[in-house]
């Protein structure tokens, strides 16, 4: 079910105890790995005013293919059909060649040092000076992250940013009361080009220090924040500028990782529809996304609901890597020209501007062989001239979708003496700042993190961030499949009934029967459960009962679900491998390994 030594997956349907069953069955060296949650002992030792935990599902996506090698997935949510949906989009992809995914080589954080007060006719020779010394900060940075220096990491380079602040007086009100009152000097704020007290300003830019630090197969967090917190001295010294703000950056361009897949059209059927049919809805639906800010959020907020999914099933800090992806989605991620770091991802090339070119070459660790695509590349958004530029982010155009999906001829298919049509390619990418960890942190302490690892083969950071990033794809393309063609309602109606149901207090090996009794009569509504469960005299299932791993019902007093901003699609006609009934999934049992689900499936609200 894990990886078995023929490398297949877990075939067929099977009950919540027959899954654990399976799971404890590939016990090493006689221990059975852990599947109960955390300590509330523990728990209350981790933060402040702690009352207890909170579960939340925790199930497995199948039938994914990384690189050639096949990996079940950990994923806790609350939201049904996700899990089946990457699980469909999965089984799809991986019937072809699979997902090819990369991660950089070093698992890279950076640490951000704010300098201030430097004054503008200092400025130049200041940055020339600690660039001159970049050696030696880098000796001092060491200093504070020597565990990490030893184990083959440490800080590996030093850069340099000037930011510039605001212009105008009304880009940051109040500062001339700070001046007028005498609580800050004018000397210190920036010019103004506006009368008025602030005019005299002499210190327009900030001096930013990145230090690019390899922390392992650690997150990195505390090790970032311990090293400019530790060298901020020396560099305050080294520049005569006082320093400000010292904290990691949860934007990381140096930790891109990438997935992409290709399918021709013969495989890109679904439902009713051909599959260069369901190719060409998908890229009209990206397209949206592409053009319209609000489209793309909700976009982007579906590939999220699969990696955040990953990252909570594992232990990582999934804040961090939201903040990273929507930075990311919003044209962030390129240095100024003011840098001294021309911003050049291992990851990225040509081709991601241009949907028509085709793959990159990438070497075995992610590195792009051709090194003249990625040198001081610049996410751009829109064609227009500066002034145009900035009046469409100030309309939030910059946000993008995460993915990109394009058509292309595949040279290979062409060989093989495929013509027209049938020599088309259906591609789709993911590349995103992913930070995560695999050692340290929280995952020494909950024992459901080290379960789920080692469901996942114990993966490095870099594998799990592969992971991650390729869940997050499949995602997607689940969620714009489903859009296209049968949509999302019949499915979240389904959803919607099997929650009230739960909300009711139906016991949970009745909420199939209780499900389907409001779809069929049209009545989905708590009271209509309730008086069916009344009607059957069902007993009702209290709050705090316990079920499987560490999950709970709790009966609630309200009908309202959360359902999102574009529902899940799930079960609603011709169940295959949803436990043999036409209504709803039970929650016992969930989809089947093959990611076979309702009419309605793979979900936007998911996506």
């Amino acid at each position: 079910m894990i990886g078995s030594p023929d490398g297949t997956l877990l075939e067929g349907d099977l009950s919540l105890d027959a899954r654990l069953d399976a799971l404890i069955a590939t016990e090493q060296e006689g221990a059975p790995l852990p599947v109960f949650g955390l300590d509330e002992q523990i728990a209350n030792n981790m933060i402040e005013n702690c009352i207890g935990t909170m579960g939340l599902p925790l199930g497995l996506a199948f039938n994914f293919s990384i690189n050639g090698s096949p990996l079940v997935i950990p994923m806790a949510i609350e939201e049904p059909s996700v899990v089946a949906a990457v699980s469909s989009a999965a089984k799809t992809i991986s019937t072809y060649q699979g997902f090819q995914a990369w991660a950089p080589e070093r698992n890279m954080i950076v640490a951000q040092v704010q300098l201030i007060d430097i004054q503008d006719n200092d400025m130049d020779q200041v940055m020339a000076r600690m660039q001159h010394r970049e050696k030696v900060i880098r000796e001092e940075a060491n200093e504070y992250c020597t565990n990490m220096v030893l184990r083959g990491g440490g800080v590996q380079k030093v850069t340099f940013h000037r930011v510039r602040r605001h212009a105008s007086r009304e880009s940051f009100q109040g500062q001339d009361l700070l001046v007028k009152y005498g609580v800050v000097s004018a000397s210190t704020l920036p010019k103004r080009t506006e009368r008025g007290i602030t005019s005299q300003g002499r210190c327009s830019e900030w001096l930013v220090v990145h230090l690019h630090i390899d922390v392992g197969d650690a997150m990195g967090a505390n090790c970032a924040n311990t090293v400019a917190e530790g060298v901020a001295p020396f560099l305050s010294k080294l520049s005569g500028g006082r320093v400000g703000v010292r904290i990691l950056s949860n934007l990381n361009v140096d930790r891109i990782a990438k997935s992409m897949f290709r399918l021709p059209f013969s495989h890109m059927g679904y439902k009713s529809l051909s599959g260069k049919d369901v190719a060409v809805r998908i890229l009209e639906a990206y397209e949206w996304a592409d053009l319209d800010p609000y489209r793309a959020a909700t976009h982007n907020k579906g590939i999220m609901n699969g990696i955040d999914a990953v990252a909570l099933a594992t232990g990582q800090d999934w804040r961090a890597v939201e903040a990273g992806a929507h930075a990311w989605a919003s044209g962030a991620g390129t240095y100024s020209e003011r840098s001294t770091d021309a911003f050049s991802s291992p990851l990225l090339s040509s081709s991601a501007n241009s949907p028509a070119s085709g793959r990159a070459a990438f070497s075995s660790n992610g590195t792009n062989e051709n090194d003249s695509h990625t040198t001081a590349r610049k996410r751009q958004f829109g064609k227009d001239g500066d002034g145009d530029q900035q009046s469409r982010i100030s309309r939030g155009d910059a946000y993008k979708p995460l993915t990109r999906y394009w058509i292309e001829e595949d040279a290979e298919r062409l060989r093989q003496g495929y013509k027209g049509q049938d020599a088309l390619v259906f591609c789709g990418e993911l590349e995103i700042p992913i930070m995560v960890g695999t050692k340290g942190g929280v995952l020494s302490t909950n024992p459901v993190h080290a379960f789920t690892l080692g469901v996942m083969r114990y993966p490095d950071s870099k594998q799990l961030a592969m992971a991650m990033v390729t869940v997050g794809l499949a995602q997607n393309f689940a969620a714009l499949r489903a859009l296209v063609t049968e949509g999302i309602q019949r499915g979240h109606m389904a959803l919607h009934a099997r929650n009230i149901a739960i909300s009711a207090g139906t016991p949970p090996d009745s909420v199939d029967e209780v499900t389907a009794y409001m779809i069929d009569t049209g009545k989905i509504r708590l009271s209509a459960a309730r008086l069916y469960i009344e009607q059957r005299r069902l007993a009702l299932y209290t709050a705090g009962t316990g079920i499987g791993i560490g999950m709970s019902v709790t009966a609630a007093n309200t009908s309202s679900v959360n359902l999102g901003s574009e529902g899940t699609s799930a079960a609603t006609n011709g169940m295959d491998g949803m436990n043999g009934t036409n209504h709803g999934s039970s929650i016992h049992h969930g989809p089947s390994s093959d990611g076979v689900i309702s009419d309605a499936q793979a979900t936007e609200r998911s996506h």
